[in-house]
């Protein structure tokens, strides 16, 4: 944009130098034939003014499709800005949803671990009641079986008295 304003204000300088220094020759009075009828007037004048009338026209149209593009922009700038703030709404409604989701799932989460940790619970009183259960019958069994060899061995040690005084007893009767 900067090259173009250069290039047309150079036109235009050499243009206006290029006027002044043949002014007489502009202001010179010429026949001009408009094909139906012949007129006296400075041609270099007319074509000077043509020149700045067309430069004029072209100012104009530049003027005005920059004021197009700038209301173009006026406007794509306002749906950005409102596409950003739905696109902002939209967003915070998603993480809201996904907040509620997440929510959800902590809570079934919760659920399940505190069902889980119930059941586990559960089954290890199970587990140690049988436990309990097993190590008493086995301490039971192993009493009676104490019992048993105690009353087992004080026979024998009853029978081996008993003889043992049998055989003292007849020691003693008979001679050696």
């Amino acid at each position: 944009m900067r090259l173009k304003g250069m290039l047309i204000t150079l036109v235009v300088l050499v243009g206006a130098v290029f006027a002044v220094s043949n002014w007489q020759t502009i202001f010179t009075n010429l026949p001009i034939n408009l094909l139906f009828f012949t007129v006296s007037l400075p041609l270099g004048f007319m074509l000077l003014a043509a020149a700045v009338g067309l430069s004029a026209v072209f100012f104009l149209v530049s003027l005005i499709d920059r004021a197009g593009q700038l209301r173009q922009i006026t406007v794509l700038e306002r749906r950005i800005d409102t596409l950003q703030v739905k696109l902002e709404k939209r967003r915070v409604e998603e993480v809201g949803s996904l907040e509620a989701v997440l929510e959800k799932r902590v809570g079934e989460l919760e659920r399940q671990l505190e069902s889980g940790m119930e059941h586990l619970e559960e089954t290890l009183r199970e587990s140690l009641a049988a436990f309990e259960m097993r190590s008493k019958e086995r301490l039971q069994e192993l009493e009676e079986r104490v019992l048993l060899v105690r009353n087992e061995l004080a026979a024998d040690v009853a029978q081996v008295e008993d003889a043992l005084r049998r055989e003292v007893a007849g020691e003693q009767l008979e001679p050696r």
